[in-house]
C-alpha cells in the first residue's frame, strides 16, 4: 500500500464520495475451477487492449482513486498485467495483484516489482495439499502455491503479502490452523472471508448453488473464530477489522448479511471489457472507456448505482464490506488507520 495515498485520498472520499478503490478484472479466464467462485464459469468476454488501460488510470487518477486492485480471474493468463499494473503505479494510485500463485514464478514476480506493484494477494485455502487440490479443481498445486507465497514474502519487501481464505464447511474447523501457519511459518499477513451464497438474484462472483453456505454449526463457528480473534489480539497478521469478523461470524452461524453498503461510489468494479459495475456480483451499469471523471459525480450515476443498492439481497464479501467501514464505522476507522501504521512498522 502507499500509505500517503490511501491516507490523503481518504478525507476526498470521505467528504463527496468519491471513489475509493476499484477492482479491475483483467480477465475472466482461469486455470482453476474453484468451486466457491463463479467467474471462471462465466463466457470469456473481449479483453481490452493494454494500451486501454493508459486512458483507463488516467480517468481514475483523475477520481482521487487512491488504490486499484488487479485481479481476474486469474490476472497472470495475461503477459502484459505487469504493464497493467504499471500503468496505475506510475500515476501515483496504490496497486495491488489478486492471484491464485500457481503461474507466479520469480522472473514474474521480479516484473511486476520493477512495474510498481505494492501488494500481492495469494489465495490458500487449505493446510492439506489433497483438499486444497479439491477444492480448486486442480490437483497436485499446495506447493506451487506455497512456494508463491514465500516467494512473495522474500522479494516484495516494501508491500503487503496476504493471503486469502475463503471459509467453507471444508476448511471451517482448520482455519485457526491454517491461520497460524501463514502469520507464522509463512510470514504473511491474513485475510479471511466466508464463502459468498448468492440469493435468488442474478449473481457473478458468488460460488455455484452446490456449494453449502450457511448457516454452518454454530459451536464450530465459535470455536474457529474465537482462536482466530484470540490470535489477532496476541498480534499475529491478521488483516481483517474486529466488525468484519464480528459480521462474517453471524452470517455463518445465521445466513444474514443484509447491509448498507457504498457499491458504485467509494468502489466498482471493472470487468475485462471494460464494463463497470458496481461491484463484483452485479450486472454492469455503464463502460469506462466512454466515461468522465465527471460522470462518477453526476446525479446520473449516482442515482443508477444507489437504485442497484437498493435492489442488492446484501453480500459477505470482505473488500466491499471493510471500504464501507472504512467511512462509516469509527472504530474500523480508528483499527484500519492504526493497522496501516503496524503494516509499515514491521516490514
Amino acid at each position: 500500500m502507499k500509505l500517503s495515498t490511501m491516507l490523503r485520498q481518504w478525507p476526498r472520499s470521505f467528504l463527496f464520495r468519491s471513489p475509493y478503490t476499484c477492482n479491475i478484472k483483467i480477465t475472466t479466464r482461469c486455470n482453476l475451477r474453484c468451486g466457491f467462485c463463479g467467474l471462471w464459469a462465466r463466457p470469456v468476454t473481449n479483453e481490452l487492449a493494454t494500451d486501454a488501460y493508459r486512458a483507463i488510470s488516467t480517468t481514475l487518477k483523475a477520481t482521487g482513486l487512491a488504490r486499484a486492485v488487479n485481479t481476474g480471474a486469474e490476472p497472470l493468463l495475461r503477459p502484459d498485467a505487469a504493464e497493467i499494473i504499471g500503468m496505475f503505479s506510475r500515476r501515483g494510485i496504490s496497486t495491488t495483484l489478486l492471484t491464485n500463485g500457481t503461474l507466479l514464478t520469480p522472473s514474474r514476480l521480479d516484473s511486476l516489482c520493477r512495474a510498481g506493484l505494492d501488494d500481492i494477494g495469494i489465495s490458500l485455502d487449505s493446510l492439506q495439499p489433497e483438499q486444497l487440490g479439491q477444492i480448486c479443481g486442480r490437483p497436485g498445486i499446495w506447493p506451487t502455491v506455497v512456494n508463491a507465497i514465500r516467494l512473495s514474502v522474500d522479494r516484495l519487501t516494501g508491500g503487503v503479502v496476504q493471503v486469502m481464505t475463503t471459509v467453507t464447511r471444508t476448511n471451517l474447523n482448520e482455519l485457526p490452523e491454517l491461520i497460524h501457519f501463514i502469520c507464522t511459518d509463512l510470514g504473511a499477513w491474513s485475510v479471511i472471508n466466508p464463502v459468498n451464497v448468492a440469493p435468488d438474484t442474478p449473481s457473478i462472483l458468488s460460488a455455484h448453488t452446490d456449494i453449502p453456505g450457511p448457516p454452518m454449526d454454530p459451536a464450530a463457528v465459535d470455536r474457529a473464530y474465537d482462536a482466530v480473534i484470540k490470535m489477532k489480539r496476541d498480534g499475529l497478521r491478521i488483516l481483517v477489522s474486529d466488525r468484519f469478523l464480528a459480521d462474517s461470524r453471524h452470517y455463518l452461524k445465521t445466513g444474514e448479511y443484509a447491509w448498507r453498503c457504498d457499491a458504485g461510489e467509494r468502489y466498482f468494479t471493472i470487468f475485462p471489457d471494460g464494463a463497470l459495475a458496481p461491484c463484483s456480483d452485479q450486472a454492469p451499469v455503464r463502460n469506462i472507456m466512454t466515461m468522465k471523471p465527471a460522470d462518477f459525480r453526476s446525479r446520473a450515476y449516482r442515482d443508477t448505482v444507489r437504485s442497484v443498492q437498493r435492489r442488492c439481497k446484501g453480500c459477505i464479501f470482505s473488500c466491499w464490506r471493510e471500504a464501507s467501514y472504512l467511512f462509516s464505522d469509527p472504530s474500523a476507522i480508528r483499527e484500519r488507520t492504526l493497522g496501516l501504521h503496524r503494516v509499515f512498522r514491521r516490514r
